[in-house]
């Protein structure tokens, strides 16, 4: 095999030393290659969290975390600290991290309350964002319903109403395009509002009965639908508000299945 230094660092870039990140060009036998390694201070000493291509730009979790903050106050954004299935309303500054602390999630609601049926629901986003590649930064909204104590979230994936951006050239923290982002998501999202209030006036009948238990697994239908071999009985009549709510419930505070308003009757 032949000798001498095979894979070393170019000069380091430092720019994110503050945050505990260093981000070094690679060479492999003296010549450069379009690699570079992301390294991150762990227990007091540097360790390489991933390669990555030179075009690859690194966004610190500890500085989004200062624009959230920032974005917080803007807003009146309470923090919601989350445990490992449910997410708990708490009035703290926090974020959580996956296991190496690589990936980060801020998850806020907005204090505006809307009323829909006999339940109050508040609108929220979530920030994400990860230092090793693994993810882009995005922010996704959610729908928070206050009735359910163990705090259960339905998203809605189906209306797109999310913000996405990978991290390549051209990737920036802008305190105020975020800001601007957030509120067209936001202002977006009132439209899974108008589609709740229309679950409540709509009754659920023989033929969506039908259509549940034949696109879901009979464990997600709720008692009033008893589906037995090939006949499905509807025992009451409920409102899809009610029918929606009960299919989405939360058991131990994990989410059973995750549909939308938009199309889990369709």
């Amino acid at each position: 095999m032949e000798k001498g230094v095979w894979l070393e660092f170019e000069r380091i870039d430092d720019t994110f030393a503050k945050y505990g990140l260093w981000q070094a060009p690679l060479k492999f036998k003296t010549q450069k290659v379009p690699f570079k390694a992301i390294l991150k201070e762990i227990r007091g000493k540097p360790k390489v969290i991933s390669i990555v291509g030179r075009g690859y730009r690194l966004l610190p979790n500890s500085l989004v975390h200062e624009a959230i903050v920032q974005l917080s106050e803007m807003f009146g954004l309470r923090m919601m600290k989350q445990s490992r299935y449910q997410l708990i309303y708490g009035g703290r500054t926090v974020y959580h991290t996956d296991e190496k602390s690589y990936r980060a999630y801020w998850t806020m609601v907005f204090p505006k309350r809307y009323k829909i049926g006999r339940e109050k629901i508040q609108l929220g986003v979530q920030v994400r964002n990860s230092e090793d590649a693994s993810m882009g930064f995005g922010v996704d909204l959610f729908t928070y319903r206050l009735v359910c104590k163990n705090g259960a979230v339905v998203r809605t994936g189906d209306l797109e109403i999310k913000a996405y951006w990978r991290h390549t050239k051209g990737l920036k923290l802008d305190l105020n395009a975020l800001k601007n982002t957030i509120a067209q998501i936001v202002d977006r999202g009132k439209t899974i509002l108008d589609n709740y209030r229309a679950l409540t006036a709509l009754k659920l009948n023989q033929e969506i009965a039908e259509r549940l238990a034949e696109k879901l697994p009979k464990k997600y239908l709720p008692e009033y639908i008893q589906a037995k071999e090939e006949k499905v009985e509807l025992l009451k009549p409920v409102d899809l508000w009610t029918c929606y709510n009960d299919l989405t419930r939360a058991d131990g505070g994990e989410l059973h299945i995750n549909i939308t308003p938009c199309n889990f009757y369709l």
